[in-house]
């Protein structure tokens, strides 16, 4: 567990992580190139353990085209180019989103010339592409192993040891290192060790990091994020949103768990029952973000019972082929619907811009039931082999599609329009549609690198076959969305969808990488997750999300941007967690948390950008 000075620690070295820095826009940088240490650790042809640093350059300036871009010609390892590629994507969009820059126009350019064991170089490549941004000097004595996830948490790595003692002998005296990495098996020693301990041994400092904010200040000795001078606050009218959706939300899981209580087994029903009393307790208790928290989860859950006891009655009265029949009709009506909503929840007009960027990832809800209804329709089309337990679980996940488009969807949507700030409402400002543009190039190619490192790699769901639990299908239907998306410029709405689409495809495609690192099994689709391996890990990434989330909303709350639906997301998502941690039901409260907290930090990091890029420019 994270203890409180624990959060705390947290929270400051959040402050590092959100673009308020010296320079009040990103929207030119000055042409430079810095050359950053990967540590790396494979195997030799003998089977002793091999380890070394990769000097990695990175290039930056807003004069080349815009996005991100991957010299690889000169790697030769075996399976290198996707792990490259998962590590330079990461740090590319994580990067430029914490820093603040414009990924409209900046340009990153990547060259590596060595192997890689996986996307262990993450950490590094982003501290790198923020220096690299901001122009800060580098400490040439320091090293760093580690993933990075979107929340820009620091992430367990293999062979940490052999990494240490490689930096060592290279000359480095301090290597910073993952929270998860804080112990491990010395295969040279036979034992497992403390990576601090082994650190003085060899006459070295070695440092345990939470986050790339920590971590970036160990390189540098700055911070790029001033804490705000007030706490961020939902407004008034969006606090009265948060109650009515609630309280609806409350209301309604009961009807449905009354209404369904024949389809669902007598065993579950006494959880169910309690699950919806614990909401219902909230809402008499005033507690609004615990409530709608719980809500969410007894709503999931009492969909999936009731979804799967109608597709088990159907097919004891009229067989199986009959239940796969009327669930396929079920999604595609159901997709019909979805697509629909989409694009008509995108309009921009009568919203301020700050909303026009919250808008997709309020859409999220839409376009990731999209992308799960199409992975649905495929497997129970023709030809589909799959069983009676497999169409009861197919069944489930459109309970949980239901819930997303008839309930929360709409609930994320009204909160956004809830949510003005004091500019007055804009019109389909050209300026606008070509800011998200860029930040949805960026999210594409961040979404196909992980995809790639999924599937080639091994790390992760396997291809995008499997069952109707598996998140690989959902994954390439996103990744088929995303590769529709034109690179150019579009109209703002169809804009606003192009970026809720590569929100979905970055988050789903790096829950694949992160869910590994706290040893989750399941990622929640139509069935909770299995236990956690690493619960301290999930916990601190939970903790470190929700921490960016506030002080970055802190930060641009003053500059005239309503930060309200973020906070809303921040808020729900920490109390459902809070309520179930280190209980059975925490993997699933904490899949569900996680996943808003990163659309939430997607949101506000992308709101700071705009407030140093697009409205300074305006």
């Amino acid at each position: 567990m994270i203890t409180a000075s624990g959060v705390a620690a947290l929270v400051a070295t959040a402050l590092a992580l959100a673009g308020c820095g010296a320079s009040s826009s990103t929207a030119s940088i000055p042409e430079r190139q810095i050359t950053f240490p990967v540590l790396w650790a494979g195997t030799n042809p003998d089977g002793t353990a091999a380890a070394g640093i990769e000097p990695a350059t990175i290039a930056v300036g807003t004069q080349g085209d815009p996005g991100f871009s991957v010299n690889l010609e000169d790697v030769k390892a075996k399976q290198a180019g996707p792990a490259w590629q998962a590590a330079t994507a990461s740090a590319a969009t994580v990067g430029t989103l914490l820093t603040g820059a414009d990924q409209s126009v900046v340009d990153l350019r990547y060259d590596v010339t060595g192997a890689i064991d996986g996307p262990s170089g993450g950490a590094a490549l982003t501290v790198g592409t923020m220096a690299a941004i901001t122009g800060d000097a580098i400490r040439p004595e320091v090293a760093i192993t580690g993933t990075v996830a979107p929340d820009g948490t620091v992430g367990a790595v293999s062979q940490v040891p052999a990494k240490v003692r490689a930096a060592r002998k290279a000359g480095y005296t301090t290597v910073l290192v993952p929270l998860a990495n804080r112990t491990e098996f010395d295969p040279d020693t036979g034992t497992t060790v403390s990576l601090p301990a082994l650190g003085r041994q060899l006459g070295m400092q070695v440092r345990v990091v939470r986050d790339v904010g920590q971590a970036y200040q160990a390189f540098t000795g700055r911070t790029i994020f001033r804490p705000p001078a007030t706490a961020p606050v939902l407004t008034p009218r969006a606090r009265q949103v948060a109650a009515r959706t609630t309280r609806a939300a409350v209301r309604a899981v009961r009807r449905e768990f009354t209404a369904g209580t024949n389809l669902i087994p007598a065993a579950q029903k006494p959880a169910l029952d309690a699950a919806i009393s614990r909401a219902e307790r909230a809402v008499a208790s005033g507690r609004t973000a615990l409530a709608y928290g719980l809500a969410v989860q007894a709503t999931y859950r009492v969909k999936r019972a009731t979804a799967r006891g109608a597709s088990r009655a159907l097919a004891a009265a009229r067989g199986l082929d009959a239940a796969r029949a009327a669930l396929r009709d079920e999604v595609r009506t159901l997709l019909a619907g979805a697509t629909r909503e989409l694009d008509a929840q995108a309009d921009p007009s009568a919203l301020d811009v700050g909303q026009q960027l919250a808008l997709p990832m309020a859409l999220g809800w839409y376009s990731y039931s999209v992308a799960t209804l199409r992975a649905l329709e495929k497997g129970l089309g023709p030809g589909s082999t799959w069983g009676a337990d497999q169409v009861q679980a197919a069944a489930a996940v459109v309970g949980d599609v239901e819930a997303s488009l008839l309930r929360f969807g709409p609930d994320a949507v009204a909160m956004v329009r809830a949510a003005p700030g004091p500019a007055p409402p804009q019109v389909d400002d050209p300026r606008t549609a070509e800011f998200l543009s860029g930040y949805t190039n960026f999210l594409v190619g961040a979404g196909n690198a992980a995809r790639d490192y999924s599937v080639t790699v091994d790390f992760g769901s396997q291809g995008a076959g499997g069952g109707p639990n598996d998140i690989a299908p959902v994954l390439a239907q996103a990744a088929d969305a995303a590769a529709a998306t034109p690179p150019g410029q579009d109209p703002l709405a169809d804009e606003i969808v192009q970026a809720a689409n590569a929100g979905t495809y970055y988050v789903l495609g790096t829950s694949v990488v992160s869910g590994k690192s706290f040893g989750m099994q399941g990622f929640g689709l139509g069935e909770a997750p299995g236990p956690v391996g690493a619960p301290a890990l999930l916990a601190n990434s939970v903790a470190q999300a929700s921490a960016t989330v506030e002080w970055v909303a802190g930060g641009i709350q003053p500059k005239g941007m309503n930060p309200s639906y973020a906070l809303w997301q921040r808020q729900w998502a920490d109390a459902v967690y809070a309520a179930n941690a280190g209980t059975p039901a925490g993997p699933e409260a904490g899949t569900i948390a996680l996943n808003e907290l990163w659309y939430a930090g997607l949101g506000v990091l992308l709101a700071n950008s705009a407030t140093r890029n697009l409205l300074s420019a305006g």
